[in-house]
Order: C-alpha cells, then sequence, then structure tokens
C-alpha cells in the first residue's frame, strides 16, 4: 500500500506545517510522549506497557530517551488512523504548541493511543512529530517484554516474536512512532529465520501482502519472499532505519 495523503491539513485545520520546526545537530536526547483516549485509558496496564516496551526499544545507542505520559484525552472517534488522517490529533497538538490547550507537546514525538480496531487497515497513522495507533486493549493485554522474549518461539537478541494481535499491534505503535520521526516502509526489511520470514516495524505486514509495490529496502536489501513460509515480527528497527534514525536532528516548538 503506498503511503497515503494527508488531507487533515486542508479546510478547518490551519496546516501542521504552522508548527515551528527547528533544525538541530543530531540530538543526544530523544523526546517522545503518548496520550491515551478515554476509553483506551480504562483498560488496566496499557500505559505501564506502552513504558515498558517503548523503552526497552526506542532507547537507541546514538541518543537517551525522554519518555513520558501526557495523560488522557477526549476524541471523536477512537479510530487510530482517522483521528489523525481527519487532522482532530495534529489540530490538538498545534494547539497545545500555542498554548490554546492543555496538552504539552514534546519535541519529537507526540502519539496518541486509543481503542480502534487493529484488524482492518489503516490501522494507525504517521506524520512528522505527530502519530496515533488504535488497540489499546492489545497492548494492555501484552505480557511483559522480559516474558516475550523468553518464551520458546521467540528470539531475544533479535526482539523477534510471535505474529498475533497483541505484538502486531506493539510493532504498529513502533511503525508510526518511525513515521514521526521521518522513516518510511522501505526502511523496513524482511528476512528469513528459519522456517519463517520475519518483517521488522517500518516494513510490517507488508512484507506478506500484495497491495505493497517495493521489493526492497531503501538501504538495498531484497525482501525475503514469503511464500508458503510462517509470519513472525520483530521489534527492532532494521540497521537501515537506525542508521536514518542516528541523524535524526528534527523538532518541533511551541
Amino acid at each position: 500500500m503506498k503511503r497515503r495523503v494527508f488531507l487533515g491539513a486542508t479546510g478547518s485545520l490551519a496546516s501542521v506545517g504552522t508548527l515551528a520546526y527547528t533544525t538541530r545537530e543530531p540530538i543526544e536526547t530523544l523526546e517522545i510522549r503518548f496520550w491515551l483516549s478515554e476509553r483506551a485509558a480504562s483498560y488496566d496496564g496499557a500505559v505501564d506497557r506502552i513504558f515498558e516496551y517503548l523503552d526497552a526499544l526506542l532507547s537507541l545507542e546514538f541518543w537517551t530517551l525522554d519518555l513520558s505520559f501526557g495523560g488522557t484525552v477526549q476524541v471523536s472517534t477512537e479510530d487510530g488512523a482517522r483521528v489523525t488522517s481527519r487532522g482532530e490529533w495534529p489540530a490538538a497538538i498545534l494547539s497545545g504548541a500555542i498554548g490554546r490547550r492543555d496538552i504539552t507537546p514534546a519535541a519529537d514525538v507526540n502519539v496518541l493511543v486509543t481503542d480502534g480496531q487493529m484488524t482492518q487497515a489503516p490501522t494507525g497513522y504517521g506524520l512528522p512529530h505527530i502519530a496515533s495507533v488504535g488497540g489499546a486493549r492489545h497492548i494492555a493485554a501484552l505480557e511483559s517484554l522480559g516474558e516475550l522474549l523468553s518464551s520458546p518461539d521467540a528470539d531475544a537478541d533479535r526482539k523477534i516474536v510471535p505474529n498475533r494481535r497483541t505484538t502486531r499491534t506493539m510493532q504498529i505503535l513502533v511503525h508510526e512512532i518511525g513515521h514521526a520521526l521521518g522513516l518510511g516502509h522501505d526502511h523496513g526489511v524482511s528476512f528469513r529465520y528459519g522456517d519463517a520470514i520475519v518483517a521488522t516495524p517500518m516494513l510490517s505486514s507488508y512484507a506478506w501482502t500484495d497491495d505493497y509495490d517495493g521489493d526492497q529496502s531503501r538501504c538495498g536489501t531484497s525482501y525475503a519472499d514469503p511464500a508458503g513460509r510462517s509470519r513472525k515480527l520483530s521489534l527492532a528497527f532494521s540497521a537501515c532505519a537506525r542508521r536514518e534514525l542516528a541523524d535524526y536532528s528534527g523538532g518541533i516548538t511551541g
């Protein structure tokens, strides 16, 4: 599936481009803040799981991660894609950036987790510095990362995990954060792992769908043929994605 065009910046929403973008040296601290919709906040454990997994998956060697919870927000839709693609979540972040709403944006990524469905794409959406995803109930149902990676069908070193609803939801959260940091789908890879095909976050399930037209990553790695193989997920960014992230120097100010 080709990346969808963001339409929410037109009409009643002032363009997200009116946020002030700064150019910096590659950062030393990456600031990420996440919020939950009111329905998402009803699931015990969702906040703890998001903290646990994002801290482990986004604490990369070239920055210190500053991860925080912004609280609960009221939204008109729980759809994890529409709340951003139709402009509601970007508008909320923009309003917070200019002091018109009680939301304090983070410099690098502002992500909203809703109770939206996770069965039919799109389930999330990512723009520069702004992202959203559904599936709060599945995140809350995840076992601890230690338990997951110690299971017989996981690989702790490569953060390879079974392809199921809970793990896929967490991977999509990482995927949309990747978009918010400037990564594209072709920063992801797929590779053979025993009798399985493993997809990293930015490629995700596009690795085994017919509606994605790429055949290799931006760094030139060919995607593995998924035909006849089982499917697994990696929760870790590919080397291609990490090389791009190492040069990340963006940010927003309000």
